[in-house]
């Protein structure tokens, strides 16, 4: 199991052998262990990141930076993280954008069902297994 304080996250961990340079990505969560945990990890793996704790705050950054990716947490204060997902995909200018859900709430088959539809490229439960999280970096 991979200790997921920051300290501990080393490049050893990080499982670097693909240049991301240049790559941005915009991480909203108001769990501050998570988000420091996944600010780190995708820091090593060479990611410009950049952190939200709102819904809100996490869209001022999508419009501004124009992220690669969008990792969002579903359960977020402000604008809620399927929301975010469809106002993301519905922007001409970011809609190509890739979002990943992920969620310590909502799990199976409820977190999949309509009413929490938006056109997400990955979902992932939380506590977030960095190397599948990694794997669905590489596969979208």
């Amino acid at each position: 199991m991979i200790n997921m304080e920051p300290e501990n996250l080393t490049e050893e961990t990080a499982l670097i052998d693909v240049d991301h340079t240049g790559k941005t990505i915009v991480i909203v969560d108001d769990d501050q262990t998570t988000l420091k945990m996944l600010e780190v990890f995708l820091s090593k793996l060479g990611y410009q990141v950049f952190c939200a704790e709102s819904g809100t705050r996490a869209w001022e950054l999508v419009r501004t930076k124009k992220p690669t990716f969008l990792i969002s947490d579903m359960l977020l204060p402000g604008i809620h993280g399927v929301e975010l997902c469809q106002k993301l995909k519905n922007d001409p200018e970011l809609k190509d954008t890739k979002v990943i859900l992920i969620t310590a709430v909502y799990s199976g088959g409820i977190s999949r069902s309509s009413d929490f539809y938006c056109d997400r490229d990955g979902f992932l439960e939380k506590p977030v297994d960095l190397k599948k999280l990694k794997e669905v970096l590489q596969s979208i």
